[in-house]
């Protein structure tokens, strides 16, 4: 497998990146010294892809079908995929985004082992009709016991009053009477669509030769034959306009549980997601990161604690703020928050307060690149959304005060909702 070599001299990395003949596109991000090696194989299959158009023709979906697939990738009749992981010494994992499915590993020895079983049981399911009807009763199981975690509740809460029942504020494993609907033959339709190799992306982090792991890759992906990569077309709702009412609950909790979400414009496109991202960032150091007085006025006057933070989406379909935490005063925080918010818009930023903060990230993302598992699952949402990662840094040193003020300017308080999970009575 040829590949291309990208250099950052301003970072001090590299990436290579080369494409077998299956599709499959291939990244590696050396890392001379490291003990560990890290590997993930990704596609842009998620929750909120329940609608598509594969050549010409719709194709529907039941909600949390992208879950049950990543679980049942998992089955083999003969073996247990984990246990083989572990032999090697090797710990594995897989997730289930709104936009993506990912399984990944991460071992100290025995790299190439780990490598061919990743895409191998990814490439290649094993699971059965019977294990299909199994899993459905184990979801469901799943289904329930996140319903009763408060800080499920809570965010699902604040999820569904921001979009009614646009599939981003179901819960990624679905409703569990969908789960009736996934037969095999449809996981495996799905899996003949959506994990395409000419769709998918593999990225790999550590201390190996990148010649041999490109060959061996190429090697691994001329063994198999794969269907035509279809041209598919995602049908994503966009969200109704407008928001719907707060959601209260109560559960066993020992304090009030808040969720405060405030929804945005969605992104153009990826590009601009990616780059509002990166504005949002900067935007929330200065708003509420540890250092601000406006975070410190709020721990001092006990409304916040530890469990405080905030989550920030931007999609094409969607794009929200959620702040969340455990507070004796639910109401009054979001008001704070509000406030502070329209605050910023009337007065604005400093240079000052833009200059610290920035040169906060800019560090925060030069040490992130010591982090194997956070920098591998970065390069890969990026390129399934056809971004560099790394190419990321020179945008984040480039922002400016404009940027950070007419993003704020586009900001509508108004359209928040407050979800509340208080303790049972």
């Amino acid at each position: 497998m040829n590949y291309q070599v990208i250099e950052y001299p301003v970072l001090g990395e590299k990436v290579c990146i080369g494409k077998a003949g299956s599709g499959l596109t291939c990244i590696f991000l050396p890392k001379p010294g490291f003990k560990r090696k890290f590997a993930i194989l990704a596609t842009p299959y998620g929750a909120i892809n329940r609608r598509a158009q594969v050549d010409g023709e719709e194709f529907v979906t039941p909600a949390g079908i992208a879950h049950f697939l990543e679980h049942k990738m998992f089955e083999d009749p003969e073996t247990s995929i984990e246990n083989i992981f572990a032999s090697y010494g090797a710990s594995t994992n897989a997730f289930t985004t709104h936009t993506m499915t990912a399984y990944l590993f991460s071992t100290a020895e025995n790299f190439y082992d780990c490598l061919d079983l990743l895409l191998d049981f990814v490439q290649k399911p094993a699971f059965t009709e019977e294990g299909v009807i199994a899993e459905r009763s184990i979801i469901a199981q799943e289904i329930k016991m996140y319903r009763d975690q408060p800080n499920w509740a809570v965010y699902l809460g604040a999820l569904g009053g921001m979009y009614g029942d646009h599939p981003v504020a179901e819960d990624i494993a679905g409703r569990e009477e969908d789960l009736e609907q996934i037969d095999y033959q449809l996981l495996c339709k799905c899996h003949e669509l959506f994990y395409n190799p000419g769709r998918m992306v593999l990225v790999v982090a550590g201390d190996i030769d990148a010649e041999e792991l490109f060959t061996f890759t190429a090697a691994n992906q001329e063994k198999k034959q794969f269907p035509k990569l279809p041209a598919i077309k995602s049908l994503v709702p966009q969200p109704q306009p407008g928001i719907g009412s707060d959601f209260r609950a109560s559960m066993e909790v020992s304090r009030p549980l808040f969720c405060l979400g405030l929804r945005d414009w969605p992104g153009r496109d990826w590009q601009d997601c990616r780059r509002r991202e990166m504005i949002v960032s900067l935007f929330l150091e200065i708003f509420v990161g540890k250092n601000s007085p406006f975070y410190n006025r709020l721990y001092d006057e006990g409304l916040i604690d530890d469990s405080f933070g905030v989550d920030y989406a931007c999609t094409p379909w969607y794009s929200h703020f959620i702040f969340g935490g455990e507070t004796d005063a639910p109401q009054r925080l979001a008001q704070e928050l509000l406030e502070e918010i329209k605050r910023l818009q009337a007065c604005g930023i400093s240079q000052q307060q833009l200059d610290v903060n920035l040169r906060k990230l800019i560090g925060l993302f030069i040490m992130d690149l010591n982090g194997l598992e956070s920098t591998v699952m970065a390069c890969a949402a990026d390129w399934l959304q056809g971004g560099d990662y790394l190419a990321r840094f020179e945008e984040l040193r480039s922002l400016t005060k404009e940027d950070v003020e007419g993003f704020l300017q586009s900001l509508d308080a108004d359209q928040r909702i407050l979800s509340v999970v208080n303790p049972l009575e």
